[in-house]
């Protein structure tokens, strides 16, 4: 779905923003974003997707605070490799690899929860 792709959009932004400003704290905890995404799915069916926004926002600033969190340790791999223009013995696909499928594994999690 369209919001699905927003987050995995939001979760690349965060990512590059967290590298470049800095890191800062997760305004929500995961179990907030799990409330805030039940609350969204909830609200669609009740009202549906236009009238959802804010519930959206919240679901999406949440699943990308939590997996930025969660993947940071990738996310630092990667661009420690991507400054150093992947000459670093330790770079390659699986740097890349392992942080993408972090952020998906993770996402997906969040993204079940019912």
């Amino acid at each position: 779905s369209s919001w699905v792709k927003e987050v995995t959009r939001s979760i690349k932004i965060s990512s590059v923003a967290r590298r470049t400003e800095g890191t800062r704290s997760a305004a929500m905890t995961v179990n907030d974003t799990k409330a805030a995404i039940r609350t969204f799915k909830a609200c669609i069916k009740e009202k549906g997707a236009s009238a959802c926004i804010g519930e959206r926002k919240a679901a999406v600033e949440g699943v990308s605070n939590a997996v930025k969190g969660e993947c940071a340790a990738q996310v630092e791999d990667f661009f420690s490799c991507f400054a150093h223009r992947y000459q670093l013995l330790s770079c390659g696909d699986a740097t890349v690899s392992k942080m993408l499928k972090c952020q998906e594994q993770f996402s997906g999690q969040l993204l079940s929860t019912k």
